[in-house]
């Protein structure tokens, strides 16, 4: 009788799981500037997609949010983009960069999902504006949208890649780009999904 093949299971290894590290407010939007939650509790669309296609959901910290408060303004890039608030980011990055580097070198399959226009957690896009200051006192939707990252995901990614850790596959959900197409969204999402390639790290022990 011909024995049957062992899986990775069977062999005794742990098997890949699939790990999303999500920006804070989309699994909290209590935790946005004033005026700037559009869902309920959570962003409900992103986790549903998530859940739906395997992963396991991990909560990235609201560097805003532990820097500023709850009572903090609406702000862009610029205004964030100070020696104090980037170390505040550096600290967080620290903090967390051990879980995601974990997670790596184990074999799993890791991604980051942010949230577009945030002067802090954009991916593909963030906020700009160079000449605000003060009390936001502006007309809505008047700022400008710029292709970079925001700069909490800029000092997360610099802190992964002194571990000597590949970038992970990012995307944004388009929250915070003036106005929220959630089809748009969603169509992004999955494209996203569907496209995805894992970087491969190699355990310590390897």
């Amino acid at each position: 009788m011909t024995k049957p093949r062992r899986t990775r299971s069977s062999a005794g290894r742990t098997p890949r799981r699939k790990v999303a590290f999500l920006a804070n407010c989309l699994l909290n939007q209590n935790a946005k500037v004033c005026q700037g939650a559009n869902y309920p509790g959570v962003v409900s669309p992103v986790v549903e997609t998530l859940r739906r296609r395997g992963y396991l959901l991990q909560q990235l910290p609201c560097p805003e949010l532990a820097f500023a408060g709850t009572r903090r303004w609406w702000a862009v890039y610029e205004q964030y983009d100070t020696p104090v608030y980037r170390a505040h980011c550096r600290r967080l990055a620290q903090a967390i960069a051990p879980l995601i580097e974990t997670y790596l070198r184990r074999g799993d399959e890791v991604i980051l999902i942010g949230l577009d226009g945030s002067p802090s957690t954009g991916v593909r896009f963030t906020s700009s504006k160079p000449d605000w200051g003060g009390r936001p006192d502006r007309p809505q939707d008047d700022w400008e949208i710029v292709p970079r990252r925001g700069i909490w995901i800029e000092e997360l990614e610099s802190e992964l890649a002194r571990r000597g850790l590949p970038p992970l596959p990012a995307t944004g959900w388009a929250l915070d780009m003036g106005r929220c197409d959630e089809e748009g969204a969603r169509r992004d999402l999955d494209s996203f999904l569907d496209a995805r390639s894992y970087p491969t790290v190699r355990s310590r022990e390897g």
